[in-house]
């Protein structure tokens, strides 16, 4: 039966640290934190605390944490950052434990200097080292020369990502260095549905209550966020060997597979001053990954029922909110708060590169189904909806 509304208090969690597989104490929430070019976050907080074992999950120390709700699970696997031992007036000794997610090695630095090599090449070999997997795109833009000197690992694959046009995330103990349409397709078999029905539920007092609470959308032609701007990106560049200038300019709009069907021109034009490109393919390559990195110029921001799928690059459909406004989103923000009685909500901010209906694609139908989740994989094979 389609149902626009889910059990706020079916979710169920397990805390497990490897190292230490006799401490099974539940704590009364955690809160994990991911977001579009950060390393994930997470804390735990505990009604109490054993000293020894307070010793003992010292940073650097592996944890995992499984939650699943009717429709999905997920796992988040990490390292124990620090803590806070928290005194006040009540009954129990509170412990908030943080931790980070699996790129936590990613923060040594180095003196390491690679030579003629790609940046997938480069994090192919960052993986490598740390025992991570790397899922990454070809590039065509190849370094004479790329340091590590004065930064830290992450810091360099952000960096790499963002001059050639790429995304870098880390999803358990996998590394994803690809454009952005790569990262969406790579996620999008199975997505959740957060559907706003009715304003008089109250989602606190109704356990069974609509998935989404609220939305609000900024929806305009312009965003200012630097580099991300919607703005056409243009790249000089000069043979060095005939002295010849070739210019080339990349619109957000017209590289990649569009969401939504509604996509407009951008306004403005930005001329990039930090490169100069030395060929006319280069010049091409970096001022349509500039392009790709500056597409979703539309940014929204809600809360509703949690779902373990919703992470950063994947996809929500939304629901209820409007013509301009319903339709497929891409995750950039996300934080889940899950308490030990099953309580389970997510805040979250999303993107898109228009308004309309979903752009149809092999991976992007664009009729929706009234249910908290969807299998597009389903679909695709029967032509049918899958209701759960």
């Amino acid at each position: 039966m389609n149902s626009r509304t889910q059990n706020r208090y079916g979710t169920n969690f397990e805390v497990t640290f490897p190292d230490f597989p006799t401490f099974r104490q539940v704590p009364q929430w955690f809160r994990i934190t991911q977001e579009q070019g950060k390393q994930d976050v997470i804390e735990l907080s505990y009604g109490s605390f054993d000293p020894h074992f307070q010793k003992a999950l010292k940073t650097g120390t592996l944890f995992k944490v499984k939650w699943n709700t009717k429709y999905a699970k997920n796992e988040w696997v990490g390292y124990v950052y620090n803590g806070d031992n928290i005194t006040q007036a009540t009954v129990k000794r509170n412990f908030l434990l943080r931790g980070v997610g699996a790129s936590f090695p990613l923060k040594e630095g180095g003196n390491k200097i690679w030579k003629n090599k790609t940046a997938p090449e480069i994090v192919q070999d960052i993986c490598k080292q740390h025992k991570l997997k790397a899922v990454v795109d070809k590039s065509n833009v190849r370094f004479g020369m790329q340091s590590l000197v004065g930064t830290t690992k992450w810091e360099k694959v952000q960096e790499l990502a963002n001059r050639i046009g790429f995304h870098a995330h880390i999803s358990g103990t996998t590394l994803y260095f690809q454009r952005i349409d790569k990262l969406i397709d790579q996620f999008m078999s199975v997505i959740p549905v957060m559907s706003y029905n009715d304003g008089t539920i109250q989602p606190d007092i109704v356990f069974e209550a609509q998935t989404l609470d609220h939305f609000k959308a900024k929806v305009g032609d312009l965003l200012e966020l630097g580099d991300y701007s919607k703005k056409d990106k243009v790249i000089h560049g000069i043979d060095p060997i005939t002295a010849k200038s070739h210019t080339h300019t990349a619109k957000p709009t017209k590289v990649g597979k569009n969401v939504r069907t509604n996509v407009v021109e951008a306004l403005f034009k930005e001329v990039s001053t930090a490169v100069v490109a030395e060929t006319k393919s280069l010049a091409k390559e970096l001022a349509e990954g500039l392009a790709h990195l500056a597409r979703f110029s539309i940014h929204g921001e809600g809360k509703g029922q949690g779902d373990p799928r919703i992470a950063p690059y994947r996809t929500i459909e939304i629901n209820g909110t409007g013509s301009d406004t319903d339709g497929f989103w891409v995750i950039k923000r996300v934080e889940h708060f899950v308490t030990y009685d099953g309580r389970y909500t997510v805040d979250f901010t999303c993107m898109s590169d228009g308004t309309g209906k979903n752009k149809s694609g092999s991976f992007r139908k664009t009729q929706a189904s009234i249910v908290p989740t969807r299998d597009v994989a389903y679909e695709m094979a029967t032509g049918g909806k899958q209701a759960p």
